[in-house]
């Protein structure tokens, strides 16, 4: 062998290591990534079907597209843990509990480390699937951490909820939701989902599928309130002919770069603030208080809801 064809030969060795080397780094990470996932969220945390049963006095939090791991929503959960578990025992996720989309490597630091402050004090956690959890095998991971169905409903004191998935908001869900609702003897009636029938949003606005699929049984039903998240701000909306008696709070400043919004809107908006927040919401058979709690922890915006 010659010289040239000898450092041919040796650059060709070369390459071909050096590209078994990044293949097996591939191959390594990719089975990190995907190895089978152990981590379950602690009994004294997992969501019960009735908490608070008889009692007239009902407390919770909420929190929307919270999973960065950013600064932020370390802040916002210090702050929610200020708030006692024996009156707010429910910290309700309004879906995007993970981003950019929830893999099994990213609930620890994005989810656990985060949300330590109100795991640690022991409140129930009620999570609801976002289109960012959605992307990861419909959410596999994050319905095996919290061991939940792929939507349900809970009792807290005089409210029931109707935790639902809206990413797939299809006829035998709706099916599920209205034999439930109609059954129901629960003073309060709350909806709990991610994407935003009504929203000013600039990013997502108005979604005609959820107006058209759900505000009918939130009319036919008598529902009280409906929760969401999607749209990174603050916007708390009044009654709505399709939907009733029926008010609906946008929250999903939880810890993604925030939205702008439009300033006109057909529908009746009561307030809208684009900035990171919770909700803190308590009550009892008569009235309901919402409130929402900014980054420095004050009220900015607060309503009350009564019953006849």
């Amino acid at each position: 062998m010659n010289r040239r064809d000898f450092i041919k030969s040796f650059l060709s060795l070369i390459s071909l290591s050096l590209l078994g080397k990044t293949g097996s780094d591939y191959s390594l990470a990719a089975r990190a990534e995907n190895q089978s996932f152990n981590l379950k969220i602690p009994a004294r945390n997992k969501w019960l079907s009735s908490l608070g049963n008889g009692s007239n006095y009902f407390g919770f939090l909420a929190i929307g597209d919270m999973g960065t791991g950013w600064a932020t929503e370390y802040e916002l959960i210090k702050l929610m843990a200020l708030n006692s578990p024996q009156y707010f025992p429910s910290v309700i996720l309004l879906g995007d509990l993970i981003y950019p989309s929830a893999k099994a490597n990213l609930i620890e630091p994005n989810l656990i480390k985060p949300f330590s402050p109100l795991l640690d004090k022991g409140h129930r956690f009620y999570p609801i699937l976002g289109n960012h959890d959605n992307l990861e095998s419909k959410g596999k991971y994050i319905k095996e951490y919290f061991e939940i169905p792929e939507y349900y409903t809970f009792s807290l004191g005089p409210v029931q909820f109707w935790a639902l998935n809206s990413n797939e908001l299809n006829a035998q869900q709706m099916n599920w939701l209205n034999l439930s609702a109609q059954k129901s003897q629960a003073k309060w009636k709350i909806a709990l989902l991610h994407h935003s029938p009504y929203s000013s949003g600039s990013v997502h606005k108005n979604n005609n599928h959820m107006i058209k699929t759900l505000c009918p049984s939130l009319k036919k039903y008598n529902f009280d309130l409906c929760l969401s998240g999607h749209n990174h701000l603050y916007e708390r909306i009044g009654m709505v002919p399709e939907a009733g008696n029926c008010r609906f709070i946008v929250s999903g400043g939880g810890s993604a770069s925030l939205h702008k919004f439009e300033q006109k809107v057909y529908f009746d908006r009561q307030a809208v603030n684009s900035c990171h927040h919770y909700l803190r919401i308590w009550g009892n058979q008569t009235q309901m208080a919402v409130e929402a709690v900014n980054l420095q922890g004050k009220v900015f915006d607060q309503a009350i809801l009564r019953k006849a």
